[in-house]
């Protein structure tokens, strides 16, 4: 609990893909006997990432995480060692990548399965499951993004249950682990109003909260105050840390932020087309009107704004969502 009572370990579980709560056991991954029997128990499930999709199966109560069995992709069918992710006290779970071939023969013995996306499908996806899922996508996807050396350029060799990798030249040996890159995202508030953006190249009337990533030499909220001036043009006081977010989407550990604005004068950047000040009544207004598309509730951007929603009278802001997509499903065309 931090010096102003705020629980942010107890903030940021509340975020999706935090509910993994795994046991990473950090000191088995360089136990290769431990390892190799473990993939040999039938009880050890493997996560299979094609092109960085998870196998996934939709049921009308939501969406499963398909795990496999070791028999169902043998030692000698594995393209690379399998990832340790660690155990939930009742079994191991390892990630593994597959080939387009053995993704064809999974779906086979899978129909109801496919590969899909984890962003969208996590939305009603059990927690836990969609921790496993966005834990292993991320290392899925720093495994083939760093298969070089970026030293020397020859091929570099897993090790440590997936966790680090050695240039297999020996001259270079050069180590490297797994990369996030840390961002930041805030919602900016003034009074009773919130300042949210929309970008670019965003699907129509979608806006968001701000964000942005970390330069190298400054600070969490240094970062906070430079993103903000840059894509809207305000100045900051009070800014507050609120909770974090793994963001496998592809690589980042997403930051949370409160700020209020000096005043409401805001501009605009090549990167914010629009950006717009909304009280609990008139966002209330806007979402249910159509008239804005807010972030999916799977990100800490949703998050953010829900939490001030409430907080300033609004109610359930997801519950207000669903109800307004579940209209525009039923809504009669002419």
């Amino acid at each position: 609990m931090s010096p102003s009572g705020t629980d942010h370990l107890a903030r940021s579980r509340r975020n999706r893909f935090t509910a993994v709560r795994l046991n990473r056991e950090v000191e088995l991954r360089d136990d290769a006997n431990w390892v190799a029997r473990t993939l040999r128990n039938p009880n050890t499930r493997l996560v299979p990432l094609w092109r960085s999709r998870s196998l996934l199966e939709r049921h009308a109560d939501g969406t499963l995480a398909i795990y496999l069995s070791p028999a169902e992709l043998t030692e000698q069918d594995r393209i690379q060692p399998p990832t340790l992710l660690g155990s939930d006290g009742e079994r191991e779970y390892f990630a593994v990548s597959v080939t387009d071939s053995q993704k064809d023969s999974i779906l086979e013995n899978y129909p109801q399965a496919r590969f899909a996306d984890l962003r969208r499908a996590s939305i009603d996806m059990a927690a836990k499951h969609a921790g496993i899922l966005a834990y292993a996508k991320a290392l899925h996807y720093w495994q083939h993004r760093h298969a070089f050396c970026g030293v020397c350029g020859e091929p570099n060799l897993l090790r440590s249950a997936g966790h680090r990798m050695v240039c297999s030249n020996e001259e270079c040996a050069r180590q490297s682990f797994p990369r996030i890159d840390p961002a930041i995202i805030v919602l900016v508030t003034h009074k009773d109003a919130c300042l949210l953006g929309r970008n670019a190249k965003w699907r129509p009337r979608q806006f968001s909260t701000l964000a942005g990533f970390v330069e190298p030499g400054e600070s969490l909220e240094d970062a906070v105050v430079r993103e903000v001036y840059e894509e809207v043009r305000v100045q900051l006081r009070d800014i507050r840390y609120v909770s974090s977010q793994p963001w496998p989407f592809p690589a980042s550990a997403m930051c949370g932020f409160y700020a209020e604005a000096l005043d409401m004068n805001n501009g605009l950047s090549e990167e914010v087309e629009e950006a717009r000040w909304f009280t609990v009544e008139s966002l209330k207004q806007a979402v249910v009107g159509g008239e804005v598309r807010l972030s999916p509730p799977v990100s800490i951007a949703f998050r953010l704004l829900a939490d001030w929603f409430r907080n300033n009278g609004g109610g359930d802001l997801e519950d207000l969502v669903r109800k307004q997509r579940a209209m525009n499903v039923t809504a009669p065309t002419c």
